[in-house]
């Protein structure tokens, strides 16, 4: 139980994040002044906001035993900065959520120190679970990449543009990343497939909005609507609790 409540809150920041910005707009607040420290520390927070649940998942399907005070180290990492982040930026960088994402990343630290190591995920299955993480991150850089090319997309208008505005918005926060996490993490559970279903959702967003709006795209077939990497993800993460691998 105390995984789940560990891995949980190690990721709620992430999804904090995304009501910070609803609250602010996304250029509401006042972002980081070209000052060398109050770069650095936002800079850090921002990584360790984002990697360190990749790195609870790998540590959880290949060294278990590390996962309590690794990710209970890892985690107070990241509760240093973001008071580090306070003290510098002051709460207008976090918005009104600042104390839910303080409470969660100390409950976090203290859920790591109590977690007991589990046994080594069966080898396949932990290959399925860092494919499921690592096609989650590439394809998040991907989109986050200043140059990258989103591709074809369908033109939709009205509350699907602004659906497609939160989606965009959850890949810039690392929202996917977190959720593939969440079922590496719990990858014992049958819970955990549930998580790489949420993949869906960016996999199966474009082309569910061109059918239900009948918006228009710009695409030379339907199929390049769908997100091949997340649809991926989604596949693998549902193979995961096969007979085949419960027995290996």
């Amino acid at each position: 139980m105390t995984r789940h409540l560990a891995i949980l809150a190690a990721t709620a920041p992430t999804f904090l994040s995304l009501l910070m910005i609803h609250s602010y707009g996304g250029f509401g607040y006042e972002r980081p002044q070209p000052d060398p420290l109050r770069l650095a520390i936002g800079t850090a927070h921002g990584y360790a906001t984002a990697y360190l649940p990749v790195l609870l998942a790998f540590l959880a399907l290949w060294v278990p035993r590390w996962l309590p005070r690794a990710g209970a180290t890892a985690a107070a990492v990241a509760l240093a900065l973001t008071v580090a982040s306070l003290a510098v930026f002051g709460t207008g960088g976090f918005g009104p959520q600042f104390g839910a994402v303080l409470a969660c990343q100390a409950v976090a630290v203290v859920a790591f120190l109590r977690t007991r190591p589990e046994r080594r995920a069966p080898w396949p299955r932990a290959v399925i679970w860092s494919a499921v993480v690592l096609l989650a991150l590439v394809q998040t850089l991907a989109r986050n990449t200043p140059s990258s090319d989103v591709g074809c997309y369908a033109d939709t208008k009205g509350t699907w543009a602004l659906a497609f505005y939160h989606l965009d918005t959850a890949h810039g926060l690392y929202c996917w990343v977190a959720a593939a996490a969440i079922g590496a993490v719990l990858f014992a559970y049958r819970a955990a497939p549930l998580c790489g279903l949420v993949l869906l959702v960016p996999a199966l967003f474009e082309p569910a909005a061109w059918l239900l709006s009948d918006a228009p795209h710009n695409c030379s077939s339907a199929l390049e609507l769908v997100d091949g990497p997340y649809l991926l993800a989604a596949v693998l993460a549902v193979s995961s609790r096969t007979r085949l691998l419960d027995r290996s």
